[in-house]
């Protein structure tokens, strides 16, 4: 007589264990993904956030420097607590820095260059022949005491529909020829010019102004010009461009102010910045007057011309 072996099948309790390590591993998993997007969620949120507050402190900045220039005080450069840290007056306060000329600006972009104060035309002789002189504008370093001096090293003129005419002299600050040409020849429009004087009389110390300048033309007729354009060259190679123009609203006073704003209380251990580039005009003239009118409806507060931000820490 045969004996058979039953079979059996295979066990429940098996089943449920494998059933449980795969929906533990599937909650594992998903709790992985979970942490992973909120973790990656945070980061590009409290980026957000700090590069957001950088572009604000960075913006302090240019509104500090310019409510301490229209109040009649120079601007100061260098970094000023925001939002103090932990231990403040260390490394851990969120700051805005507004840059010296030897920290990312240049020397042009503290020398403001009035082509909307009381500019004439004068007419005067010199050569044998009665010379027109674009006379009364000023020039002058914005950076309070202490800062760095601006030293100029060299000019160049340039004006609309030139036919011959060209630049016979530069007078600096009231104190006679600081360039002449000797053989009363004149140097053509567009062309830079090294100025002649000793280095000392190219320096503007800070806080400092060049009042009554002036520049000749062989010409007798340059009132008639539409624009004129003035150019310093800087000793570090950068440039300052007064704009003069026939209706008084085109006529520039220019300055520069980069800020830079720095994060450094955030939830990572780095510094995050973004840096703006302000250009500021003094003041806006109606046209037919000028910016020393004086009615407040002729003169009107300065504005900004143009507003960008930059993406490296390097001039």
């Amino acid at each position: 007589m045969c004996r058979t072996t039953p079979r059996r099948g295979p066990s429940r309790r098996g089943w449920l264990l494998v059933g449980f390590i795969v929906l533990l591993s599937a909650v594992i998993l998903a709790l992985a993904g979970i942490t992973f997007f909120l973790a990656s969620h945070f980061r590009v949120t409290s980026l957000r956030q700090n590069q957001t507050k950088a572009i604000y402190l960075a913006q302090a900045g240019v509104m500090t420097a310019l409510y301490n220039f229209r109040r009649g005080a120079n601007i100061t450069v260098g970094e000023q607590t925001v939002d103090a840290g932990p231990l403040p007056g260390s490394a851990d306060d969120d700051v805005f820095r507004l840059q010296p000329v030897d920290a990312g600006s240049t020397q042009a972009d503290f020398l403001l260059m009035n082509m909307r104060a009381n500019v004439t035309f004068g007419q005067q002789g010199f050569c044998g022949s009665p010379r027109d002189r674009l006379q009364g504008w000023t020039v002058r370093n914005v950076l309070a005491s202490g800062g760095r001096a601006l030293v100029v090293e060299s000019f160049k003129v340039n004006w609309d529909a030139p036919s011959g005419e060209r630049v016979l002299r530069l007078d600096i600050n009231g104190t006679g020829s600081d360039w002449q040409d000797a053989n009363c020849v004149g140097i053509p429009p567009d062309t830079f010019i090294p100025l002649s004087v000793p280095a000392a009389n190219r320096t503007l110390n800070a806080g400092a102004r060049w009042a009554t300048n002036r520049v000749w033309f062989t010409s007798s007729a340059m009132d008639g010009k539409t624009w004129i354009e003035i150019t310093f060259l800087m000793a570090d190679g950068s440039s300052r461009t007064a704009h003069w123009d026939a209706d008084p609203t085109g006529r520039s006073a220019d300055i520069t102010i980069k800020s830079v704003g720095e994060v450094r209380r955030g939830s990572f251990p780095f510094i995050l910045w973004r840096w703006l580039q302000a250009e500021y005009r003094i003041c806006r003239a109606v046209s037919g007057t000028s910016c020393n009118a004086a009615s407040e409806e002729e003169r009107q507060p300065g504005a900004l011309v143009s507003y960008l931000e930059r993406m490296k820490l390097t001039p």
